[in-house]
């Protein structure tokens, strides 16, 4: 028994947020081993602001999860604490907002980059 404890509390599901209209949804993902993408497990949306969306997701993993891996709109915004979720969702989500920008920045600036020297024949 004392296997199985392990292998829960080493697993962290993957939670993927995103904006749904006017509102904010989310799915969770089970990670799998060599790259595996599985389907989702479960979802739920409808959520008026992220804030509300990352309680719910609070309340439907805490009692079995400790931390989990977010994505954003795509972007891979790192790792959380439920508990975090659960005491300050609103400074959670103007976090998890600027991690997404700063990533999608990134990504723009590095394009950009290998654009330029494509161009000029690096």
């Amino acid at each position: 028994m004392q296997g199985k404890k392990e292998a829960q509390r080493i697993l962290q599901p993957v939670v993927e947020l995103r904006k749904d209209g006017a509102s904010y949804a989310y799915s969770v993902r089970a990670p799998r081993s060599k790259g595996v993408i599985p389907p989702s497990s479960y979802s739920n949306g409808g959520f008026a602001t992220l804030a509300d969306c990352l309680l719910d997701v609070a309340r439907a993993l805490g009692g079995n999860f400790k931390r989990i891996y977010v994505r954003l709109d795509t972007c891979c915004v790192g790792e959380r604490d439920i508990a975090e979720l659960q005491q300050a969702p609103e400074k959670v989500a103007a976090a998890l907002k600027a991690d997404c920008l700063a990533a999608r920045a990134a990504e723009e600036a590095s394009a950009l980059v290998l654009e330029t020297e494509r161009l000029n024949g690096r």
